[in-house]
């Protein structure tokens, strides 16, 4: 990032199903002990190459702080049963703790600190906050804010103004945990158009970015799904890496992205080529992703690497970035 020599192209997989396949434990028991999380964690980066430790898990934290009632499942993420504004927007109902005085959210910080802990430096570590209108989805239900987009409905943006704030406080405490960067999951952005996105998140991408980069920690925005019409939109937010998914033409992204602050980070299938290929059609599709890349490109699924990707497949991914 900084243009210096380095003798690898960053691997910066997510792993969450991976890494509580590892650590040899069911989805519903990692996200809600962030030992078992830090030990997935770890076992994935020496055994597949990872550069870095990741406490992203689930989108529910910041939920069940603000309020929402969370169903936990056995193998899978937890699930919003019911928000306080799920009926209509209602900022009055919603609570806002800080995080270390609510059980999920505090389960992050630990992660986060005994990360830093085991690191001792080698690995950075990246914390995890959802992206403002991604939470609203969370809190709202994502067909409802589909509808409150186009209906401009009544109290959306004071509940987004409020959501936004409690992300800052998120982000800051676990900067003060020893994040060296916090990554920003805002999927439900792909699946507006760029009038939208202009319209209801950019401001706060772009707002909740600049705040993580004045607390000294970088920032990996992570946007899956087909963002190509928004790549023009999204060199205005300007993350220290911006993650991109399979669907996007990576060569478009380098180029859209080259002279700027923020360096791309794809963009494998991650079940086509990654879960459902061989060895060698993964360093094929690395190596279509390399051959585009420029000095400051990093390699990754385009989205998380699926529980049950095939060892082999991972390794021989990790195999190809050594330069």
């Amino acid at each position: 990032m900084k243009g210096l020599p380095t003798d690898k192209v960053p691997n910066l997989n997510i792993v969450m199903g991976l890494a509580a396949r590892e650590a040899g434990v069911t989805y519903g028991q990692y996200v809600l002990d962030y030992r078992l999380l830090v030990e997935g964690n770890l076992r994935c980066a020496e055994k597949y190459g990872i550069d870095c430790y990741c406490a992203i898990s689930d989108p529910s934290r910041e939920a069940s702080a603000m309020g929402a009632t969370i169903m936990d499942t056995m193998d899978g993420p937890p699930v919003v049963q019911y928000s306080p504004v799920y009926e209509g927007y209602d900022i009055s109902k919603m609570t806002f703790p800080d995080p270390a005085d609510s059980p999920r959210t505090l389960d992050r910080l630990r992660a986060v600190e005994e990360l830093v802990k085991r690191s001792a430096g080698d690995y950075p570590v990246i914390g995890w906050v959802e992206g403002v209108l991604a939470e609203t989805a969370d809190m709202r239900g994502v067909n409802n804010v589909m509808m409150d987009l186009m209906d401009e409905t009544d109290g959306m943006k004071e509940t987004m103004d409020r959501i936004f704030e409690y992300q800052c406080l998120f982000a800051k405490r676990q900067i003060e945990a020893g994040a060296d960067m916090i990554g920003i999951g805002n999927a439900v952005a792909s699946l507006i158009g760029p009038s939208l996105y202009e319209q209801y998140a950019l401001d706060y991408d772009m707002r909740l970015v600049q705040y993580i980069q004045q607390q000294d920690a970088l920032v990996k925005l992570h946007i899956c799904g087909n963002i190509s019409s928004l790549l023009p939109l999204l060199t205005k937010v300007q993350p220290d890496i911006l993650d991109i998914d399979w669907m996007v033409d990576f060569g478009q992204a380098v180029e859209t992205f080259r002279n700027t602050k923020t360096c791309v980070d794809g963009n494998v299938d991650p079940v086509t080529v990654l879960l459902q290929g061989t060895p060698e059609h993964v360093r094929e599709m690395v190596g279509s992703c390399l051959a585009v890349a420029d000095a400051d490109t990093m390699m990754a699924a385009g989205c998380e690497v699926p529980a049950k990707t095939p060892a082999e497949n991972l390794i021989a991914m990790n195999e190809m970035l050594w330069l």
